[in-house]
């Protein structure tokens, strides 16, 4: 029964990258929970000892992002698309049947837009009972790498915030994923440069964010981020979660 319960959860998910390039972050994040339901599946099996007809319930309709770049946003959705066909392949395997993949359904709600100027909500819709994840690895941009159009997001957003001028690009990110997520149960999770809890941003931003009723449930230390992108800069990194506070 609990298993049971878990799949239903799972399938509920909501999953939301306010910057999500050509999407690697909700390929992951689709591919792990198709994987946590195949071996729940599984377990059920064995353990009623006849082997259910049902299907996978997770859809891509519940994964969302948004991305300022328009070709981007398109291999985005693609992927999505891909990494659903894979993952059809693999519980055909484990089960012997899978979904059709033809008609080609909504590659989850990917929205070519600024996520600084858009409303969030428009993208990924909440309601009280929903159990919604943010993540992502929005640009960092320090000040003094920042165009003039960064420079406008920020003070468009937090132009009453002393001293806006001297944080990182990605402070605008975590501004709007507090708001959208103070007063629930949902959380985020970015990547970010290590520079937001040093130094003058520090009092800056964390003030204005416990200020909204957030607290950070979890952190990871300072790290190496490298990937395979061409003339690519290692950053120092670190992992910021946030959720409404909670005693």
């Amino acid at each position: 029964t609990k298993l049971e319960q878990l799949l239903q959860r799972i399938a509920k998910l909501k999953i939301f990258d306010p910057a999500c390039g050509s999407g690697n972050f909700l390929i992951i994040a689709y591919k792990e929970l198709r994987t946590l339901e195949i071996e729940i599946m599984q377990q059920i099996d064995e353990i009623t000892q006849k082997p259910s007809m049902a299907f996978s319930q997770i859809y891509l309709n519940n994964f969302y992002g948004i991305e300022i770049d328009d070709f981007a946003h398109e291999i985005a959705k693609l992927s999505l698309w891909l990494a659903e066909h894979q993952m059809n392949m693999i519980f055909e395997k484990a089960f012997g049947r899978t979904m059709p993949a033809l008609p080609l359904k909504d590659a989850g709600k990917i929205v070519c837009a600024n996520a600084c100027r858009i409303d969030w909500e428009q993208v990924c819709p909440k309601q009280p009972e929903d159990e919604i994840y943010i993540l992502g690895n929005p640009p960092y941009l320090g000040a003094r790498y920042q165009e003039p159009s960064h420079r406008d997001d920020i003070q468009f957003l937090l132009s009453n915030w002393n001293g806006c001028k001297s944080l990182d690009y990605i402070t605008c990110w975590f501004y709007k994923g507090s708001h959208y997520i103070k007063q629930s149960q949902n959380k985020l999770a970015f990547v970010s440069t290590n520079s937001i809890c040093q130094g003058e941003q520090m009092p800056i931003i964390w003030q204005q964010l416990f200020n909204l009723g957030i607290e950070i449930f979890f952190a990871h230390q300072s790290f190496k981020w490298t990937n395979n992108a061409k003339s690519n800069a290692g950053v120092t990194v670190i992992i910021i979660g946030l959720q409404a506070k909670n005693n």
